[in-house]
């Protein structure tokens, strides 16, 4: 039986689409990275309450967070590409995927495309997928695999994106198909997306992403963003909350603090385990309030308004490392 052929569309942010030449966009900040989703017209299988593509969702297709992700030509976006690339202005090539019936056709079809064209290091974020996939995956050109858990916590992953939410991820299996994914591609090439805002304390999200860093996996953090069409999620999303979990992800991820020497109270963090001078040097470098994930990552607006920032897809200015300060109720 003929099997039909891969879609000839890609789904491209459109700040990619700026970069690529192929849309007119004013950026104060472009992208460092592609991002890029395989594209289809078909609703994910899946049933995430965040997501405007999710099978009880009726919201916009295009919208991932707060960017929009341009059906667009396949091959042209692919040719422009390894341009890009040879000219150093884009990094690295991350793909978004969907669950849906035909996704690893389309997914192997598209890396195969950018590998034909260009050596530039391909991300890939997916749910768990067995071990000879992740295997061919490797094969292909993929270097940084992405497993999103999304939740800081099994409860709030059932409720969020799994049983309760009336969908088939499933916590555990999520971290198998993480552990599993570090044995093929090595410690340090595997990460996980961890959303913040959606009911999480900051003991939940420390704890996850230093259990994650303990197993040689990264996790990059997102600010929730409630979209038009999407079920709703009990937002807890306030930027003291979203720089106290910067900060300590930072600290974990440096070698700086353990989760173990962190005290929390009522899941606040109340002491962070080192001093008030370390505290300052570390908030004053600005590494910590950067966007995380993969190399060359910097999701410019990803979950960004130009009135508030959460991840600053650039080094912050000195205004901006005083409103940090401020934000964390950090005196001099």
């Amino acid at each position: 039986m003929q099997t039909s052929p891969p879609t000839k569309k890609v789904r491209a942010s459109i700040g990619t689409l700026g970069v690529l030449g192929m849309e007119l966009v004013l950026m104060d900040a472009p992208p460092t990275t592609a991002y890029l989703q395989i594209y289809t017209d078909e609703r994910c299988q899946a049933n995430c309450r965040f997501c405007s593509q999710a099978a009880g969702a009726n919201g916009d297709m295009k919208q991932i967070a707060r960017g929009q992700y341009i059906p667009s030509d396949l091959d042209e976006v692919v040719r422009r590409l390894g341009i890009a690339y040879e000219r150093g202005y884009l990094r690295r090539a991350c793909i978004q995927t969907a669950m849906y019936a035909k996704m690893w056709q389309d997914t192997t079809y598209l890396i195969s495309r950018i590998r034909e064209k260009s050596q530039i290091p391909i991300s890939l974020s997916v749910f768990p997928l067995s071990d000879e996939k992740y295997a061919a995956l490797k094969d292909m050109g993929v270097n940084e695999l992405v497993v999103p858990l999304d939740a800081c916590s099994p409860e709030l992953f059932s409720r969020i994106k799994g049983k309760e939410a009336d969908s088939i991820y499933n916590w555990d299996t999520h971290l198998d198909g993480i552990r599993r994914a570090v044995r093929i591609f090595g410690r340090g090439s595997v990460g996980t997306h961890l959303i913040i805002g959606m009911g999480e304390s900051a003991r939940d999200a420390l704890g996850v992403v230093d259990k994650l860093h303990a197993d040689g996996v990264y996790s990059a953090l997102f600010a929730y963003t409630h979209l038009p069409g999407t079920r709703n999620v009990t937002s807890n999303l306030n930027v003291n909350h979203y720089r106290t979990v910067q900060l300590g992800a930072y600290l974990i991820r440096e070698g700086l603090a353990s989760f173990a020497d962190i005290t929390f109270r009522d899941g606040k963090v109340v002491d962070f385990g080192i001093s008030h001078a370390g505290i300052l040097r570390y908030v004053e470098v600005g590494d910590a309030f950067k966007t995380t994930g993969c190399p060359d990552c910097n999701r410019p607006y990803a979950t960004e308004t130009h009135q508030e920032t959460f991840n600053f897809p650039i080094d912050p200015d000195a205004d901006e490392i005083k409103m940090i300060k401020e934000q964390l109720g950090i005196m001099e």
